[in-house]
């Protein structure tokens, strides 16, 4: 059973999240204060860590920075809705996602459950690490490390735009049609619809710099177009 510590001052968020993910058949341990975290830590290592930023004793970025980093634990945030100076100190110390409250626990399990998947070292996904060229840009992708660069600048996508580009790049050269990008991605959402598959690989293109990494072929779908130098 995979263990998920939960650090979250606010007891009403915490207890919800708490039974929810119990629900789900996690190993849940809450904690209310970066302390009574920092101790659970010394009994036992979560694989994954839920962490609120302002902390009655503490903070969550310190929290993550001095006992999460190393560990190569992976992390995610929940952070206010204009605190968007937490969320990029947050992705860029090493989260892997964040969650802005008011939040649905059923949205923050799904993403727990991707994290999750890829963090897992017996996917056979999970060895990956290649690079790509394109126009002389350079990309590096690593499900290992759940890194993406271009030329050397970290790349930031949400949990659903990086279960995106995955999908592309795994079948870099072949077309992947949108219903074949639903029907991939049912586990991470049961409601994404073709125009918002559209809407995140719009987003992704932008992040990327150069539309051209992801190709889309009319009637059809998208393409990666990379091309493939492995490291």
């Amino acid at each position: 059973m995979e263990k998920i510590l939960v650090l979250e001052d606010n007891e009403a968020i915490r207890e919800s999240v708490e039974n929810y993910l119990k629900l789900c058949d996690y190993d849940v341990v809450s904690c209310g204060s970066v302390s009574e975290a920092a101790a659970s830590l010394e009994e036992n290592t979560p694989d994954l860590a839920i962490l609120d930023i302002s902390l009655p004793d503490g903070n969550g970025l310190f929290f993550a920075r001095e006992h999460l980093v190393d560990s190569r634990t992976p992390f995610l945030f929940l952070t206010s809705q204009g605190d968007e100076s937490g969320r990029i100190t947050g992705l860029e110390i090493g989260a892997v996602d964040y969650v802005v409250k008011p939040f649905s626990l059923k949205e923050l399990t799904l993403r727990i459950k991707a994290i999750l998947k890829r963090s897992n070292p017996d996917s056979l996904t999970a060895s990956r690490q290649n690079r790509w060229k394109l126009d002389g840009d350079v990309m590096e992708f690593s499900e290992t490390l759940h890194k993406m660069k271009i030329n050397g600048r970290g790349i930031h996508l949400t949990t659903m735009e990086w279960e995106i580009m995955s999908s592309l790049i795994h079948h870099e050269g072949s077309i992947l049609s949108r219903k074949q990008i639903q029907k991939q991605l049912h586990f991470l959402s049961s409601e994404l619809s073709p125009r918002t598959i559209d809407s995140h690989i719009k987003n992704i293109r932008n992040k990327l710099g150069n539309p051209g990494w992801i190709l889309a072929v009319r009637s059809f779908g998208f393409r990666f177009a990379g091309d493939r130098h492995s490291v």
